[in-house]
């Protein structure tokens, strides 16, 4: 019975014309992500290398988009660290701190080439918490937030190519 509804499910989806996973619109084939700017104050160094680095990796993950440099590109997903907060989220009676947090703000900005329209703009942020007594390090949260950005910033798309394919727009 089971095996006979999980059938069901997958001839009505397949029918349905749906297909998992992401698709470019029409005229993009290859996407390039320069490293991204970095506008955090105060400074905090090397973020936008380790954030560039996630996302090329994510999109080599999740994605079957082929990335090149910006002279060979049919779309630039450009990026900006707008923020980066630190602060402590937990202190004990005696002012030990005990637990703290980071915040991560990120903007983006998906352009297609031929006639720079904004495919997608959207601004992604993710807060982790951290315990240097328990033995977590900053630069382990750092690494888990930029690891989640990334991720949230392929998530992104999935609305605006499900949205390109259902509305019947030619992109």
């Amino acid at each position: 019975m089971r095996f006979s509804v999980f059938m069901l499910a997958l001839v009505l989806l397949v029918g349905c014309g749906y297909t998992p996973g992401y698709r470019l619109p029409r005229g993009v084939q290859s996407i390039s992500v320069p490293v991204f700017r970095n506008e955090t104050i105060p400074f905090r160094r090397d973020i936008e290398f380790e954030l560039t680095r996630a996302v090329k990796r994510e999109f080599q993950l999740r994605t079957d988009v082929e990335l090149v440099t910006e002279e060979h590109a049919d779309a630039i997903l450009r990026g900006t660290v707008i923020q980066f907060r630190e602060g402590v989220l937990v202190e004990s009676a005696d002012g030990t701190i005990q637990e703290q947090g980071i915040g991560v703000k990120v903007g983006m900005r998906l352009e297609r080439v031929r006639d720079q329209r904004v495919l997608l703009e959207r601004v992604v942020e993710d807060l982790v918490s951290f315990s240097v007594p328990a033995g977590e390090s900053i630069e382990a949260a750092v690494s888990e937030t930029v690891r989640e950005i990334a991720r949230r910033i392929i998530a992104e798309m999935e609305p605006w190519y499900d949205e390109s394919r259902s509305s019947g727009q030619v992109n």
